[in-house]
């Protein structure tokens, strides 16, 4: 046996961590966007909460970049190819999302700390 508990010639091959496949990730996101459609956060918490929206919304920016990206490799169809654009376009408007709520940042906190709802 090796120092590295091995025998000689075996070779230690590491595992990658488990991947959710993305429908299950999709689905979970769709049920937390219908939990924060329906609740109503405090007022006091909506610096917070906006700043997890920007963060959602730049992150929903960043995925749909990379499949417009995947699925723009190797020779398109036409099918393909407005897919590609629908992808490119709504992480455009993901991140324009984000940033109108980052910009809005200094006013949830002034309303936040209003004193009278």
């Amino acid at each position: 046996m090796d120092g590295d508990g091995t025998m000689p010639g075996e070779e230690v091959v590491g595992v990658a961590e488990p991947v959710l496949p993305a429908t299950v990730v999709t689905a979970h996101l769709a049920t937390c966007a219908r939990a924060i459609a329906d609740a109503e956060p405090a007022v006091a918490d909506l610096p917070e909460t906006a700043d997890h929206l920007v963060g959602a919304q730049r992150d929903i920016s960043s995925a749909l970049t990379r499949l417009a990206t995947r699925l723009a490799r190797g020779p398109l169809s036409e099918d393909r190819a407005a897919l590609v654009e629908v992808l490119r376009a709504a992480a455009a408007a993901s991140e324009h999302a984000a940033d109108a709520l980052d910009a809005g940042g200094q006013l949830f906190e002034s309303v936040a700390n209003e004193t009278h709802f």
